[in-house]
């Protein structure tokens, strides 16, 4: 059923010019993937002052984002179907998020491609505006070993500027309205202005920087950390242990970063050191979660531990393509390679531990001068 308000959308954009409507105007913002962390930055949008629409593949997977905004107005539903889409049709869409997993990434961007622009394109082709997309996906792609960026790059229009993303930023305490800083990285100035000025509040703080690469593989990598983080906490190693995890694991996404072309000041940022402390020692973590499973549970299958935490987990899909990348760049990263081994070749994590501690010595920094 068409939301009344999209009577009024329609309405206001037959009247309005593209490019000429008054900032009084209130913004629409489609958040594309209703799961936890799409509802998330949904209700930051809708806080914000934005009509929101949520995008879902089917009525099923849209059952939970119906009954977490049942109260709220200026917020409407659509399944990912041309019928459905039709109500739409024509309407100017500010800022589209794209709140999936990494590796369902390239068939959402082939999706947003194929269909949604078509439905979109009356908007799209009125002067000069460019609806920016704001993707929120952290991994690496397994096939391709692409970044978020690569794959938007491959299949996003003329008539859209994209960014990413990321951050430390667990979805609960955003929906709470609980204070939460994030950044948004693209190297179009429209994108970074309009993630501010649609989702920027005293509450919920929009950094912007132009390195895309930084932040994309400050987002993947520190999943992977944390899962590592949370088998020395699952094995009660101690804190020392889990700080030398994290420190040492910073060093390796700096070193990838910059073998990429990325700064390596990125990652003392928000999405580098911020969201890896954040992932590597919150109760919320998905990713030390599941690493906190490995090792309580040695002796049964990695999937059974997945499947124990009933989410995706992006540090289990990222380790083995953080491990391909590595090995292409010929790159030394001890902590990425015995994650992998130990969720992919089933290496004890012990003797992972046991690995990592009796390694040759070097500098700390050695790698810098690689």
């Amino acid at each position: 059923m068409t939301h009344p308000r999209f009577e009024a959308l329609h309405s206001s954009a037959e009247q309005v010019p593209s490019g000429n409507r008054s900032a009084r105007e209130q913004a629409h913002v489609f958040v594309v993937g209703p799961g936890v962390f799409g509802r998330a930055l949904a209700m930051c949008a809708l806080q914000a002052g934005s009509f929101v629409t949520i995008l879902g593949l089917n009525e099923e997977s849209l059952s939970e984002a119906r009954a977490a905004f049942a109260e709220k107005q200026d917020v409407s539903f659509l399944t990912m179907n041309p019928e459905s889409l039709a109500a739409v049709q024509g309407i100017k869409v500010d800022l589209i998020i794209l709140a999936v997993p990494c590796q369902a990434l390239r068939s959402v961007s082939q999706w947003c491609r194929d269909v949604l622009w078509p439905v979109l394109a009356a908007s799209c082709t009125q002067g000069t505006h460019k609806i920016p997309v704001l993707c929120a996906a952290k991994g690496i792609e397994l096939q391709t070993l692409k970044l978020p960026h690569e794959i938007l790059s491959e299949f996003l229009p003329d008539t859209a500027g994209w960014g990413i993303l990321s951050g430390p930023s667990f979805a609960k305490e955003l929906q709470a309205g609980l204070p939460t800083a994030i950044v948004v990285a693209s190297q179009q100035e429209l994108v970074r202005r309009t993630a501010e000025r649609l989702l920027h509040r005293p509450h919920f703080r929009v950094y912007g920087t132009d390195d895309v690469v930084g932040v994309e593989l400050g987002g993947a990598l520190k999943n992977v950390i944390a899962v590592v983080a949370g088998v020395v906490d699952g094995l009660q190693l101690g804190h020392n242990a889990r700080a030398a995890v994290v420190t040492r694991g910073l060093g390796e996404m700096a070193q990838m970063g910059a073998a990429l072309g990325a700064r390596p000041m990125t990652f003392l940022g928000l999405s580098g050191l911020g969201d890896l402390i954040l992932t590597c020692t919150g109760d919320l973590s998905r990713n030390r979660r599941f690493g906190l499973t490995v090792a309580q549970h040695p002796d049964r299958p990695v999937s059974e531990s997945l499947a124990d935490i009933g989410q995706t987990v992006e540090g289990y899909s990222t380790a083995k393509s953080a491990k391909l990348l590595s090995e292409k760049l010929k790159l030394d990263t001890p902590i990425l390679d015995m994650a992998y081994e130990v969720l992919y070749e089933n290496r004890p994590v012990r003797a992972a531990v046991e690995h990592l501690l009796n390694r040759g010595q070097k500098g700390e920094f050695d790698w810098i001068g690689e």
